[in-house]
C-alpha cells in the first residue's frame, strides 16, 4: 500500500492466509497452481475463436468456475451453505479452501474470479454490499456489469439495492456497490487479516493496527469501521467486567467508539441481520436452480 512494492493482489490474498495457518502455505504451490489455470483458461478462449473481444477473459473465468468443463473436471465451483460467514471457521473465508474443496463463500468466489481475470490479462473490480462482496466488470461497451457469483447470474443494479436494502445516502457516499481501485481491494485482504487473528487470538492492538492501516488507503469502507467499532465495544466492555474499571478508559474507549459508529452511519449503513443475509443466499440458490432447469 505504501507504494514499496507493485500492486499484487494474488500476493496479498496468500499472506493473509498464510497468516491464519501461521506460515505453514507454500507461496511457489498457490501461484503455480493459479498459472496452470491460467494457461487452460486462454487455451479455451483461442478455442472458441474469442480473443477479439475485450471480455473474453472475463468470459473465461465464469465459465470455467460456473460450467462444467474439462478443464475444471467438469465440477463448477458451488456455494458452500456451511459456516458461510465464517462464524465457527474463518477459513471457509479463502481463497485456498476454494481451491482445494472446489466450494466457497460470497468472499472467496469473488476475490478468486479476480485472481484468475489478473492472471490471464482480464480486469474485474470487486464491489461492496451489506455483508457481501461480488464483482463488477465493464462489458463490450464499456459499461459496469454486475457479477454475481453465489449463482452465477449477472444482477442489475436496481435488484441489489431492492434485495439488499441498500440506503441512497450508502449509495451517494459511494460505500456500497462501487467497483474497488486496486488499494482498496489490498485493504480488503487487510480486513480479512484482522478477522482471521481476531477469530484466532481475540481483540487486541494488533486488529486495531491492521485496521487503522488498512482505513488510511479506504476511509469508507464500512466492513473495517465496523470491525474498528468492535475492537472499541470489546475493549470497553473488558474494562467494565473489572473489579475496579478505569473510568478514564471507559470514556476514551466510548468516545472513540461513538465517533466510529458516527462515520458508519453517515455512510448510510443499515443493519442487515445474518438471517435476512442467509434468506437471501437460499433465494439466490433457489433462483440458480430455477434457470438451470429452465435451460433444460
Amino acid at each position: 500500500l505504501k507504494g514499496q512494492k507493485p500492486i499484487d493482489f494474488k500476493r496479498a490474498v496468500f499472506v493473509t492466509e498464510n497468516a491464519y495457518y501461521k506460515g505453514t502455505l507454500n507461496y511457489q504451490t498457490f501461484c503455480s497452481s493459479i498459472t496452470a489455470t491460467g494457461r487452460q483458461l486462454k487455451a479455451l478462449i483461442k478455442q472458441r475463436g474469442l480473443e477479439k473481444f475485450k471480455t473474453s477473459g472475463n468470459w473465461a473465468v465464469f465459465t470455467y468456475m460456473t460450467d462444467s468443463l474439462p478443464i475444471n473436471n467438469y465440477k463448477p465451483y458451488t456455494y458452500d451453505f456451511d459456516d458461510f460467514m465464517g462464524d465457527k471457521d474463518f477459513s471457509k473465508m479463502f481463497v485456498t479452501k476454494l481451491i482445494r474443496t472446489k466450494s466457497g463463500n460470497c468472499h472467496s468466489m469473488p476475490t478468486y474470479y479476480k485472481i484468475l481475470c489478473e492472471e490471464i490479462g482480464a480486469s474485474a473490480s470487486l464491489a461492496l454490499a451489506p455483508n457481501h462482496l461480488y464483482i463488477k466488470h465493464l462489458d463490450e461497451k464499456g459499461q459496469w456489469t454486475n457479477l454475481e457469483l453465489t449463482n452465477g447470474g449477472f444482477p442489475r443494479d436496481q435488484w441489489i439495492i431492492k434485495e439488499m436494502a441498500i440506503t441512497v445516502e450508502a449509495l451517494k457516499s459511494g460505500a456500497y456497490m462501487t467497483p474497488l481501485t486496486q488499494k482498496q481491494s489490498i485493504a480488503m485482504t487487510m480486513f480479512d487479516l484482522a478477522n482471521a487473528y481476531k477469530a484466532q487470538f481475540g481483540y487486541d492492538r494488533f486488529v486495531l493496527k491492521v485496521a487503522n492501516t488498512a482505513l488510511t488507503y479506504f476511509p469508507k469502507c464500512i466492513p473495517l469501521l465496523m470491525t474498528k467499532a468492535n475492537y472499541y465495544k470489546h475493549i470497553g466492555e473488558t474494562e467494565k467486567k473489572k473489579k475496579k474499571p478505569d473510568i478514564e478508559i471507559l470514556k476514551k474507549n466510548y468516545a472513540v467508539y461513538k465517533q466510529t459508529i458516527a462515520k458508519i452511519d453517515a455512510l448510510g449503513y443499515k443493519d442487515m441481520p445474518t438471517e435476512q443475509y442467509e434468506e437471501w443466499v437460499k433465494s439466490v440458490e433457489k433462483e440458480k436452480l430455477r434457470r438451470q432447469l429452465n435451460r433444460k
